[in-house]
């Protein structure tokens, strides 16, 4: 498990997330802008100042363990529940009540619908993948550091050289 947090540099605020894998985490740190795209409208303030500046984010990784539960992220949200700075919802991961599902969000019948209207035609209007691409672009411009060998590249690059066989670091 990757806890990570993400610190917009001009306000000071923060958002801490986790993710499965260092993969996940990179995924998440070149596509979490695009999550809540709804003509540029967005569910909290973290969304929105991670869509209007991605550059204004450092990204960092606060502790990567073995670990299957998130338990390390709900201990940092209870910690910094009333904190004006911290961009979360909640102080706990995913807004559940007491306990952190480790399994599926969703239902099953749920997820299946999902699926189901994710790939419809109507799914992705044209303005939608015009925002999503600009995003994109611009996230892919900017070059990243490889943590294990140090080349410079893309985000969407730098997870496939980790996972493949050109990385000659560690």
């Amino acid at each position: 498990m990757v806890t990570y947090k993400a610190t917009n540099i001009k306000t000071g605020r923060y958002y801490i997330g986790s993710a499965k894998t260092y993969c996940h985490y990179l995924n998440r740190m070149g596509c979490h802008h695009l999550v809540y795209i709804s003509k540029s409208k967005h569910h909290n303030d973290f969304h929105m100042d991670l869509w209007e500046n991605p550059r204004d984010f450092q990204w960092e990784i606060l502790r990567e363990d073995d670990l299957t539960t998130r338990e390390y992220e709900r201990d940092l949200l209870r910690g910094c529940k009333n904190d004006p700075l911290n961009y979360n919802l909640s102080h706990l991961s995913w807004g559940m009540e007491e306990e952190i599902v480790d399994g599926p969000r969703w239902p099953k019948e749920t997820r299946e619908k999902m699926r189901a209207a994710a790939k419809s035609t109507k799914a992705q209007p044209a303005h939608k993948k015009a925002a999503q691409s600009r995003a994109v672009s611009e996230t892919n411009s900017k070059k990243q550091p490889c943590p294990q060998c140090g080349m410079l590249m893309n985000i969407g690059n730098l997870a496939k050289h980790i996972k493949g066989t050109r990385c000659k670091g560690i």
